[in-house]
């Protein structure tokens, strides 16, 4: 485990050292860019790159070690991107939940719930859950510890559905509607004496952050999610260290931290191709009638866009931009280059997708140590296996005064 402030501060430190080091990889976006910065330093990775069969593009894709092996063959310095990512597994208790206690939760959440359940520091007192849903963790929490809990969601629908839940469980778990962004939140951080949450997102993490440091909780335990899902452009760094690290990030570039998913149905990836495919030919097309070499952002376009025919998705395309359109387009010319770009940019995106855990434990880590800068005891380590979550970093913070 990570859990010493030098520990913490040394690796983030060299996780900052590779992050500015190796920015050229990491910051620009294949999908905006047809030629990326780096391909004329490295030569020999950008053609091995474009020689990938589609079954190897896949294969690195979905397995971050052999990612960053592969890649360190062309560039010796990334080799330390294993040792530097590699995160201890924390201990786990076995709980002996009553029969059909999971009923309702999908298969990996409940994986999820219990893991992050049996990997708590023992606690006594009130554990007031952030962003509950329907309280599934809370329930976990008040059977394995005998002690009750109190869940803050903001859907009527997932307190009442959570609530019917807990007294069919016979646990004193309660739900309250609540946005965790309003002023009264606050309060009921306040009563507790430990604060937990599975996967809040952006804003909504720093705001438990923040309020369980104004109130000097006990304890806390979270697995933060989404660190792109604020309203600032630009990063705010947590910690000193954050703040003196020189890393400037924008909100775009942290969703590279949460992209690694290894839980979406196969169906979805041949679609997902497709919609880049067709984006990516839009953009092509884009880029010749306006007479420039930049990418013109596109807002989401609903699925029933993608069941029709190439012609017609650029059409939608072009007037949510206001961008008006000849009568003479090569539609099938235009759809097969942006699937001949799709696949080069599943290729290039390799590179900068081996930063992906890189950034995400840089992130983590800054909201460690502030924890640690703000009197906390910080223990960092992993709560699943990635099989069963990517998001699998669980932040154990325990009041030392």
């Amino acid at each position: 485990m990570l859990n010493t402030t030098h520990e913490l501060t040394q690796r983030f430190a060299r996780l900052t050292d590779l992050l500015h080091q190796q920015e050229t990889l990491w910051r620009p976006v294949p999908f905006w860019m047809p030629v990326l910065p780096w391909q004329s330093q490295h030569t020999g990775l950008h053609r091995a790159l474009l020689a990938l069969s589609d079954a190897e593009t896949g294969r690195l894709e979905a397995d971050p070690t052999a990612l960053a092996a592969w890649i360190a063959q062309y560039i010796p310095e990334l080799k330390a991107i294993e040792s530097l990512t590699e995160m201890p597994a924390l201990p786990i208790t076995h709980i002996d939940y009553p029969s059909r206690f999971e009923h309702d939760i999908p298969g990996r959440k409940w994986q999820q719930v219990a893991a992050f359940a049996g990997a708590m520091d023992p606690i006594e007192g009130l554990v007031l859950e952030w962003c509950a849903g329907k309280a599934h963790l809370g329930r976990a929490v008040s059977r394995r510890f005998n002690t009750p809990v109190i869940g803050l969601e903001r859907n009527a629908t997932l307190c009442r559905d959570g609530n019917a839940l807990s007294e069919h469980h016979d646990l004193d778990v309660q739900l309250l509607r609540c946005n965790v962004m309003a002023a009264d939140a606050a309060v009921h951080c306040q009563r507790a004496d430990h604060a937990m949450a599975l996967h809040a997102c952006g804003d909504l993490h720093r705001r438990l952050i923040e309020s369980v440091i104004e109130h000097s909780t006990r304890s806390l335990h979270l697995s933060p999610c989404c660190y792109h899902l604020t309203t600032n452009t630009h990063y705010r760094p947590f910690s000193k260290a954050g703040r003196d690290s020189g890393l400037a990030l924008h909100r775009d570039e942290l969703r590279l931290a949460v992209q690694e998913t290894v839980t979406a149905p196969d169906i979805t990836t041949p679609r997902r191709q497709q919609k880049n495919a067709w984006r990516l030919g839009f953009d092509l097309l884009q880029r010749q009638l306006r007479d420039t070499d930049h990418y013109l952002p596109v807002p989401s376009i609903p699925d029933r866009y993608f069941q029709g025919n190439f012609g017609d998705f650029c059409r939608h395309a072009a007037a949510l931009k206001a961008l008006p359109l000849p009568t003479d387009i090569d539609w099938p010319g235009f759809e097969q280059r942006g699937w001949q770009r799709q696949r080069e940019v599943a290729r290039m995106e390799l590179p900068r997708h081996a930063f992906r855990r890189v950034l995400e434990l840089w992130l983590v880590l800054d909201r460690a140590l502030y924890l640690s800068e703000c009197g906390y005891r910080v223990t960092l380590g992993t709560f699943c296996d990635r099989a069963i979550t990517p998001r699998n970093i669980l932040v154990c913070a325990q009041r030392m005064h």
